[in-house]
């Protein structure tokens, strides 16, 4: 078979090759690649790299040792060249598609030994080989981490390649060994960084200092925390030679500098001025050209820009000047970069980084390289949005598009716009042939407009020329012209067109703004029926906002746009003419336009171009998405703001009803929301429509709620509401029982949409309010079925009744449509509010399902309409609340605690009434009260703020707390916390307060439970987070406190502030770490022996404490491991080996995690270490125990023979034969000793470094 026809043949294979097949395929391929003709090599490169999907892993490693040994024994470069390349695709590819990563690992031992062997080949070949053995290093960086073997002669290796005679390879090897860093953590991680730093540091020759420092800055961008150790000195070293430096070690050092600030910039301190400088100088590095001599600087002082007008004529073409000089313009470039870097850091303020990095970028808007100039616009544009993404997050905006606030770096902008256009025009001017530099330099003014709208309203006047001339200038490629020039006038005018977008954007349009817009008004025009791609739609979508612009500036400031009404019907005209085009992206912006023009000048404009543009906007027709696109511009029309005469509205709706009929009975969701949007748009003028239209509405409402009745579409449930007050009574008569059943069973299970059922409801009251009685029927028969449902679950004797879960949902929805529908009655009727519809809904002692559902309904609706303020203060109603909350049914007193809570709430003054029935009452009535105590803060201190209602209650809640001697409900805690979510500034410190001082221990459960509450809050304010910070010195300290439960709420606190808020924590930990650590011993004073029959049991009470503590260590070593005391780590180490088998697998972890990090302190506990294990080992495990304790004890075993074979390393250099860790060894590793032996054998068989270790 030809070589030709196997890459055909293997192409074509699904199924795996024999084995025998696989090595015959790959052994001839081999042979190929020492063909004389290159491209029979390639093909067979070619061949190797699809052949390893189908043979197995053993070939495939067969073919690489192979390959390897071939290219080793070559003496010179015939033929091992092919070899090289062959073996970099197949390695590249077997790494990037295989899953198992321990294969990967296997193919690194056939390359390394290859390269110790071929150092004198062409360093080709050898490049090739680091390039394969990179791809390992890259995929199973994770595995060889743990794979002592070929981790360790990869680095040897490496760091044999370092002193090679050949620069090439060592530099390939440095940054080889620069990937071993960043993939293969931990101990050998941190050695090969240290080699290159050496290096580094010891580096005479620059051009070996930029490669150890390139590599320095690799890592660095990768792993960034690895790198952390060095970030100091290298900033030392650089400052000392960047400015005096003109190769490419200069450009190195700048990245170095910008990698540094960008990832570490807390290490930069106060060095950050240095490098700003020598950044500014970089930028201004042209040794060979003088800015200062520039002719054109009659652009910075203020020329008008009228002599710009030509270059944007028919001269387009990319035929842009190209500095050779790459080593200099690496060098601006590079300062330019790393100035981009500074201005996005936290090193400069936002005003700082305008005044200073603006002014030094604006000094390069003329550079004469294309690559540093285009750089150094768009470094500008950056550091514009960065202030204007800081700028919205400092006031909480979600959009930046008008941000009109007083900002010290807005200002800054604003000062700094003049200086910007004027070198903006200028680099327009020195470069007309540059169109990136063009459109960049629109992009900039366009950023510059985005931060303050009016900031360039004294320069319009010089922008307008060159904006005019843009817009106007010829589509169409004349005779000398190709289609790219065109493409590329095309792209500058798209981005003229989004700078007038974002210059009109306003909401106060000024004269200079007003003059401008005026100016360039027919240049936008003219772009309306370009022939090009782009350029109509985005034409029409400009002039759309401009529209709102000059509509919001009537509105608000009364400005006269008379002006520009015949621009706005010649724009109007264009869009009709356009409406046809076949272009839906164009049709969709013109139809938009057209929807935009009728809104916002519909009274303005000829009435026979608002008759055109709405015969198009209610045509639709020509598909789905054309009348999607229709129907939406068509709403914006009708809209409540619109300024279409309403005459024109009622006189068209009967045909648009008419067309919104069938759609309201299509499926396709977008069709009938549409159409839902537009009759909700018409309902907001009256009846438009015919008795008959606003039935069949009707009936295509109910369709579509028909369609999916537990949860129907909110925009349906709303436009019903609209249509009630338009539609007969008689005819809501007649679909009543379906509507009501529908609406129904939307009320009870539909968690999504209650507010829009409400207006339903109430709307429905307010219409018919004879029918409200029947309405009130249909969801209380719902919710009895649903509650009788629950109570049946509830109630059954099977594992069901763990299943029940009391429909809260149902309840909530059931209760706000009924207040909403009697609200709507009484609005109707004329009535004040009252609670009197309700009274055949309560009963005094509810026993039947029926009778608690409908009371718990009852209640629930109540306790909605005291939320509201609807209920009067009266005695009889407290007394009938109260009345429930001692009801002997569950539901019934919980749902008497909601209402008896927002009464109280809305009332606050009875609140501490309740709060002392609450703490002076017994059994499950003390409970509800309390939630109801809960319910009433939640509604006067949380919602409605009320400060001196917190002061008074907080007092006699925690005097309460302090004073009772009996642990306190958890629900008091949740209250406590009310008030901090509420006055974070108040009451965290004072919760911190009575966490330290209160001399009982029930207290200070109680108060750091309720800490723990709020730290559990996943939305937390920033000034809760701040007065989290200044406390938890206090709080934490607790952590020594006498009584075990505090401790173990505090370390629980502890645990969940280094899960979820370490920032808030990390300043503290350094204090507490002994605190912490002390709680990992067994404190025998709560360790107690309780007799079980003849047996006798210890039970140790701290033993949950325990483990909590030695969660937090763990996170500690996770989240933290450079603060963490290594000494204290290693002692709770060998304490918790003997502890409880949760403990022992925290211990676990931690070794793993920590051996490389504190080999030392390891080193010195290592006998302590055997000892904890032989206590493990010696455990007994009585002869009639169940099977369970000697799983226990088999676990544990493995638990520290993994610990031990972990730590075997250190043992050798420092332990004699006698030691107690060597005995242990000398136990695991023995044969004979079958009962340790095979997990020895299992843990280094799983964990290579352990068996290369033994070996």
């Amino acid at each position: 078979m030809a070589i030709s026809d196997l890459a055909s043949h293997l192409n074509n294979l699904s199924a795996a090759l024999s084995k025998e097949d696989g090595e015959q395929y790959t052994g001839a391929l081999i042979e190929l690649l020492l063909d004389a003709q290159s491209y029979v090599q390639n093909l067979a490169t070619e061949c190797l790299g699809q052949i390893f999907k189908l043979i197995d892993t053993n070939t495939t490693l067969t073919t690489v040792t192979n390959i390897c040994t071939r290219i080793a024994k070559r003496t010179s470069s015939d033929g091992a060249s092919a070899l090289s390349v062959a073996l970099r695709v197949l390695v590249s590819r077997v790494a990037e598609s295989t899953e198992d990563k321990s294969f990967v690992v296997l193919l690194a031992q056939p390359i390394v030994s290859a390269l110790s062997k071929s150092k004198d080949l062409p360093a080709d070949v050898n490049i090739d080989m680091f390039a394969a053995l990179s791809e390992v290093i890259e995929s199973a960086g994770a595995l060889l981490a743990v794979s002592s073997g070929p981790a360790d002669s990869i680095q040897a290796l490496l760091l044999d390649y370092s002193t090679h005679p050949n620069p090439n390879l060592v530099r390939r090897a440095f940054a080889v060994l620069g990937k071993f860093v960043v993939h293969v953590t931990g101990e050998r991680s941190v050695n090969a960084l240290n080699t290159i730093f050496e290096r580094y540091q010891d580096c005479a020759k620059e051009s070996d200092k930029a490669v150890l420092l390139g590599v320095l800055v690799a890592i660095a961008r990768q792993r960034p925390a690895c790198i952390k150790p060095v970030v100091v000195p290298i900033i030392d070293s650089e400052l000392k030679t960047v400015n005096d430096c003109e190769t490419d070690l200069r450009v190195t050092s700048l990245l170095a500098f910008e990698t540094i600030v960008r990832s570490c910039s807390e290490l930069v301190g106060d060095r950050s001025s240095e490098i700003y400088a020598a950044a500014i100088k970089a930028a201004k590095y042209d040794p060979s050209y003088n800015y200062d001599g520039d002719d054109d600087d009659e652009m910075a002082s203020g020329s008008d820009g009228d002599d710009l007008e030509e270059e944007f004529g028919d001269e387009f073409d990319d035929d842009i000047y190209d500095d050779h000089d790459d080593t200099a313009w690496n060098i601006r470039t590079g300062g330019i970069r790393l100035l981009g870097t500074l201005a996005k850091s936290d090193l400069i303020s936002p005003a700082d980084a305008v005044a200073k990095i603006g002014s030094a970028l604006i000094g390069g808007f003329k550079d004469r390289v294309d690559a540093v100039r285009t750089e150094v616009l768009t470094t500008y544009t950056a550091m514009l949005d960065t202030i204007k993404a800081r700028l919205g997050a400092e006031s909480g905006a979600a959009s930046t598009q008008d941000m009109e606030v007083e900002h010290a770096a807005v200002d800054a902008v604003v000062q700094q716009a003049p200086q910007a256009v004027s070198a903006l025009l200028s680099a327009m001017k020195q470069y007309p042939k540059s169109t990136e530099t063009k459109q960049l330099a629109f992009t900039v003014l366009g950023r510059i407009a985005s931060v303050r709208r009016s900031a360039l309203d004294s320069q319009l006047a010089s922008i307008q020329p060159i904006v005019l001339s843009a817009l106007t200038a010829n589509d169409s490629a004349g005779a000398l012209q190709t289609a790219a020039t065109s493409i590329v006038r095309t792209n500058l005018k798209l981005d003229v067109l989004e700078f007038v977008r974002e210059l009109v954007t306003r909401r106060s349009m000024t004269d200079a703004a007003d003059e401008f817009l005026f100016a360039v008004k027919d240049g936008i025009k003219c772009n309306a029926s370009s022939k090009t791609a782009q350029v109509p739609a985005t034409t029409f979508s400009v002039a759309g906002d401009v529209l709102v612009s000059l509509r919001l500036a009537v509105d608000t400031t009364s400005h006269d746009t008379s002006r520009y009404v015949a621009w706005i019907q010649d724009m109007a005209t264009l869009a009709i003419a356009a409406a046809g085009t076949s272009d839906m992206h164009l049709r969709t912006n013109v139809y938009n336009f057209i929807g935009t023009v009728l809104s916002q000048f519909g009274d303005v404009i000829d009435a026979a171009i608002v008759d055109q543009a709405l015969s198009i906007l209610m045509a639709w027709k020509n598909g789905t998405a054309n009348v999607l696109a229709l129907i939406n511009a068509l709403t914006m029309t009708l809209s409540a703001s619109t300024h279409l005469p309403r005459e024109r509205i009622v006189a068209a709706a009967p045909l648009i009803l008419e067309q919104v009929d069938p759609l309201l009975r299509q499926n396709e969701v977008k069709v009938y929301a549409s159409a839902l949007a537009v009759v909700q748009s018409l309902s907001n003028y009256g009846d438009l429509a015919t008795p008959a239209a606003n039935e069949r509405i009707l009936l295509g409402i109910v369709g579509i709620i028909e369609k999916s009745p537990t949860s129907p579409p909110v925009v349906a449930l709303q436009t019903l509401a609209n249509v009630c007050a338009q539609v007969s009574e008689e005819s809501i008569k007649q679909i009543a029982p379906k509507l009501i059943n529908l609406l129904s069973v939307a009320s009870v299970h539909d968690k999504q949409s209650s507010g829009a059922l409400e207006q339903v409801y109430e709307a429905v009251g307010k219409s018919f309010p004879s029918t409200t009685e029947q309405w009130k029927s249909g969801i209380l028969s719902n919710w009895q079925q649903s509650y009788a449902s629950f109570d049946k679950q509830h109630k059954s004797k099977n594992n069901d009744a763990i299943l029940a879960q009391f429909p809260s949902s149902a309840l909530a929805n059931a209760a706000r449509s009924i207040l909403a529908l009697f609200v709507g009655h009484y609005k109707a009727v004329g009535q004040a509010w009252a609670d009197g519809f309700l009274s055949d809904l309560l009963f005094a002692e509810p026993r039947s399902t029926t009778e608690v559902a409908l009371t718990c309904l009852a209640l629930r609706v109540l306790g909605y309409a005291a939320a509201s303020g609807l209920l009067a203060q009266a005695a009889d109603m407290a007394k009938q609340f109260y009345a429930y909350v001692e009801s002997s049914n569950d539901d019934v007193r919980n749902e008497a605690a909601f209402a008896l809570g927002n009464y109280v709430g809305n009332y606050s003054d009875l609140l501490s009434a309740l709060f002392s029935n609450a703490t002076a009452s017994t059994g499950a009535s003390a409970s509800s009260k309390l939630v109801a105590v809960k319910a009433a803060l939640d509604l006067a201190v949380a919602t409605r703020r009320n400060a001196a209602t917190a002061e008074s209650a907080w007092t006699q809640v925690t005097s309460y707390v302090e004073a009772s001697e009996k642990p306190v409900p958890d629900v008091v805690a949740q209250i406590l916390a009310i008030f901090v979510f509420a006055f974070p500034d108040v009451y965290i410190p004072q919760l911190a307060s009575c966490i330290a001082n209160s001399t009982s221990s029930t207290a200070k459960v109680s108060f750091i439970t309720a800490f723990r509450t709020v730290l559990a809050d996943k939305h937390l304010s920033p000034q809760c987070d701040a007065q989290i910070k200044l406390v938890l010195p206090t709080v934490l300290s607790r952590i020594s406190d006498a009584d075990i439960n505090v401790r173990r709420l505090t370390l629980l606190a502890l645990y969940t502030l280094i899960q979820t808020k370490l920032e808030l924590v990390e300043d503290t930990i350094p204090s507490i770490q002994p605190a912490l650590f002390q709680q990992t011993v067994i404190d025998l004073s709560v360790v107690r022996e309780i007799a079980m029959g003849p047996f006798k049991r210890k039970i140790d009470d701290g033993l949950e404490m325990r483990k909590v503590a030695y969660m937090c260590v763990q996170l500690l070593v996770r989240h933290m491991l450079p603060v963490v005391d290594g000494a204290a780590l290693v002692d709770c180490v060998v304490r918790g080996m003997p502890d409880d088998p949760e403990v022992r697998a925290i211990v676990q972890h931690l070794v793993m995690e920590t051996a490389s990090t504190f080999p030392n302190n390891y080193v010195e506990r290592l006998d302590d270490i055997g000892t904890a294990i032989n206590e493990v080992r010696e455990i007994k495990v009585h002869k009639s125990a169940v099977k369970q304790e000697a799983d226990k004890k088999e676990d544990a075993i493995k638990v520290v023979v993994s610990i031990a074979a972990k730590l075997q390393p250190f043992a050798k250099p420092a332990h004699s034969p006698g030691g107690m860790f060597a005995t242990m060894l000398a136990d695991m590793t023995n044969p004979s000793n079958e009962s340790l032996y095979k997990y020895y054998k299992a843990c280094t068989e799983s964990s290579p470094s352990s068996s290369a270790a033994s070996k």
